[in-house]
Parts: structure tokens; sequence; C-alpha cells
């Protein structure tokens, strides 16, 4: 995929706006979007980014994932598939999409989750209908919460056993630093591009990765899509942005946090 390069410019941050609840093409309701408050950022970054080329990212790695829960069938947001160490493939996305903002009753615990309440997941690639993959092996994340309560702690993923055709995304060996280039990588209600280019901006004043987009970015049901490094690797978890800030602000749940919490569900400690 080849995207026209872009320049970013530099720093804010003081609201976080949840998306991800609905497909772009649903018309229902999922609940309200929650409403993320986070620290504000550090000093600004200088005016100029070096500008980069997006790497090379198949959307067959982004999923749309439907799952199974004693509430029904929820749909909500995004997901995709990376590589463990281990070789294992699996499935993540974001933890609060399996509450209010994806239609659920009430916000649930991680424990809850893979305890019974979500009996099974299945996704369709957002580039191809015909790549679908399941799993009913939901890793028990029993520290998982909504990004309201800690956007370090939002992640939820599922083992899957068979991946034939569809993409799959590498993690990264270390998360971005103030002023490298990040992408995320997902389906949104505009035309063409499938790829958005960000700076990172935070400076170690928040736990998670905060970045600024090139350019305008609808964000709704990128919850949980893939962020990106210049080389395509996984550096964070989408879990929401600021669509009213000039530029669009965005965070994610970096490797540095989730990363560990996936080794401990997966019995790696």
């Amino acid at each position: 995929m080849r995207l026209p390069k872009t320049v970013a410019a530099g720093l804010a941050a003081v609201l976080l706006l949840g998306c991800g609840l609905l497909r772009p093409d649903e018309t229902g309701s999922a609940g309200p979007e929650p409403t993320f408050s986070v620290n504000p950022g550090g000093e600004p970054l200088d005016d100029t980014i070096e500008d980069a080329v997006p790497p090379s990212a198949d959307l067959d790695a982004v999923f749309r994932p439907s799952f199974t829960t004693t509430e029904g069938e929820i749909d909500a947001g995004s997901g995709f598939l990376v590589r463990w160490p281990d070789g294992r493939v699996l499935l993540l996305t974001a933890h609060h999409l399996l509450g209010t903002a994806g239609g659920m009753s009430r916000e649930y615990t991680g424990a809850e989750l893979s305890g019974g309440v979500v009996t099974g997941m299945t996704a369709a690639s957002v580039d191809d209908e015909n790549i679908v993959i399941a799993s009913n092996r939901m890793v028990d994340l029993p520290g998982a919460v909504s990004g309201d309560v800690d956007i370090r702690r939002d992640l939820a993923a599922f083992e899957v056993t068979d991946a034939a055709g569809a993409a799959v995304l590498e993690l990264a060996e270390s998360p971005p630093a103030p002023g490298d280039r990040v992408y995320l990588l997902a389906e949104t209600d505009q035309p063409g591009s499938r790829i958005y280019p960000a700076v990172e901006t935070a400076r170690g004043s928040v736990p998670f990765l905060q970045f600024e987009y090139d350019d305008e970015v609808a964000l709704k049901a990128t919850s949980g899509a893939p962020v990106l490094n210049s080389d395509g690797r996984v550096v964070g978890i989408n879990i929401g942005g600021d669509e009213g800030k000039s530029p669009v602000e965005g965070h994610a749940n970096s490797i540095e946090t989730f990363v560990p919490m996936l080794r401990k569900g997966l019995g790696q400690v």
C-alpha cells in the first residue's frame, strides 16, 4: 500500500473520547461513548518532523469482531492478528468494547469475561469478507479493565488456531519515542486510505501512547485497531482519540504494558 507522504505538527493532550462503538455502516445505538481523562503531555516537540514513508501493511490483518456473550452477540470495534513469540496467533482488541461501549448492560472485569461471559468470537477481515477467523479460547486477563479506568489495561485477546489466508502482524521490540512516526491501520468512514500517519508526542508524562495525526481522521469503530511503527510492527492497540482537537489526538495501549499482561495471561511469567 503506497500513500502520499505527510507532515505532522506538535503536542496537546487533555481529553480522550472512546471510539470503536459501532461498525461504520451500523445505525443502532451501542451505548454512550466513554470519556477518558488523561494528564497533559510534556513540553512541545519541534515544529518540524521529518517526513516518512508509511510502512507496507496488509489490511487483511484487521478484523471486525463479533463476540458471543451471555448478553447476546456483540459487534463492536476492531481487532487484529499478531504473532506471539512462541508462534501462537492472537486476535487482540480493546477490553472496553465488551462493556457499555459495545452495547452490553454494564462493565465487566477481565476475569468475568474469560470466566464465562464471553463464550466465543468470530471476526471477518475488513478487506476480504471471505477471510473469517473464530476462537472459543479467550485469554484470561483478570486485570483487564476499560480505558476510562486504566488505558494500560484496556486489552482483550483470543487464541486463534486457524488464520489461513489472513495477514498476521509482528510485535515491535520497543515502543516509539517522542517524535517517532506511528500509523493507525484501520477501516474508517473515510474513503481511500486505510493507514493514518501520526507522530508520537508523549514525553513520559502519560503511561500510554499519545500521538497527533497528520490529517483529519474519523475514529468511530477503530478501537482495537493496531498502531504500527515505521517498520510495520505493532507498537500499540488503539483505544480512543479526540477528533475535536486540531490536530486530531490519539491514544493507544503500548506494547510496554499490554505485552506483560499477555505474557501473564498465557502463563509465561
